[in-house]
């Protein structure tokens, strides 16, 4: 199985060009993400290191090979099962005479990647009637992968790899004691570096599955926020129809409470302060027998007022 191929410029180690061939949906892309991007960054070396010929990379049961074009500056790495290197031997000289055919524009390349989407379909072509079992996917063993690559790397010192474990131990820490989605979020992919340089595989994909968690937590609470303030409006226009020529007092505002109670609690998720504002507004509500009217009128105003862009409330 040939799982992706990666054109790179190799005087720069810019990479121009990847295609995947392997079975990933999107889902598994994002969950994956810092996965495929430490593969990435491993090639990436790999290229800066100087392959002038055809050389094998040993992965475990995966290999990575890696020829040149030296009249256009161009890198060609593809990762295949070590038992397909044969069948990738075989298919290169067809890929590189692909290429030839984009020497101009490999030549005059400027850095828009988007330029060599026309490769798309060809590469596609070739690759597909050579590949035994398209359904194999690099995600099946991510751990193995991964020690492979970080077992070819150059080992850190003790003192280093002490500094790196305590850095990552505290963030680690702090958050299992923070709510906050958002520093969580930034400190998880912080653990996710630090337990690359460390070759710690379990912590790196526990940590990288907890970044996609926490993505889409975030998603969740901002749709959630939206939800709220739309209910909260929608409630209190309707609350203030029935009230007729009763006293503002007199209105039931415990829907239009309850989102607002919602709105605050979410949002003290994605943001430490400016949350208090809305909990504070909502218990005027109803508490509203102990607030006076002017104050009730006033926290009415400014709930009909609150701005449609869930963005502006977390700045």
């Amino acid at each position: 199985m040939i799982y992706t191929i990666f054109l790179y410029q190799a005087s720069s180690g810019l990479l121009i060009y990847d295609q995947n061939f392997q079975k990933l949906d999107k889902g598994n892309i994002e969950l994956f993400g810092s996965f495929f991007a430490a593969i990435k960054s491993f090639v990436t070396e790999l290229v800066l290191d100087g392959s002038k010929e055809l050389k094998n990379i040993d992965l475990g049961e995966y290999s990575i090979v890696i020829s040149s074009i030296k009249r256009f500056d161009v890198d060609i790495v593809i990762i295949t099962d070590k038992e397909d290197i044969k069948i990738v031997n075989k298919l290169l000289p067809k890929i590189i005479k692909l290429l030839n055919q984009f020497e101009d524009q490999f030549l005059l390349w400027d850095g828009d990647r988007s330029e060599f989407n026309i490769l798309e379909l060809p590469l596609t072509d070739l690759v597909t009637a050579n590949n035994k079992d398209a359904r194999k996917s690099l995600i099946e063993k991510p751990d193995q992968i991964l020690k492979s690559i970080w077992a070819q790397r150059k080992q850190i010192s003790e003192e280093t790899r002490e500094n790196l474990i305590q850095e990552r131990d505290l963030l680690i820490y702090k958050i299992e004691k923070s709510p906050l989605l958002p520093s969580n979020l930034s400190m998880s992919e912080n653990v996710v570096q630090l337990s690359e340089q460390l070759r710690d595989e379990d912590t790196f994909l526990r940590y990288q599955n907890e970044v996609n968690r926490l993505k889409n937590e975030i998603k969740d609470a901002k749709f959630k926020l939206k939800h709220y303030l739309t209910n909260m409006k929608t409630s209190l226009n309707h609350a203030i129809e029935k009230l007729g020529t009763k006293l503002i007092s007199a209105g039931d505002y415990k829907d239009t409470y309850l989102s607002l109670y919602s709105f605050s609690t979410k949002l003290r998720l994605l943001k430490d302060n400016g949350w208090e504002i809305y909990r504070g507004m909502a218990n005027k509500l109803i508490d509203k027998e102990n607030v006076p009217d002017k104050e009730i009128s006033q926290t009415i105003h400014s709930i009909l007022k609150m701005s449609e862009n869930i963005e502006e409330y977390l700045d």
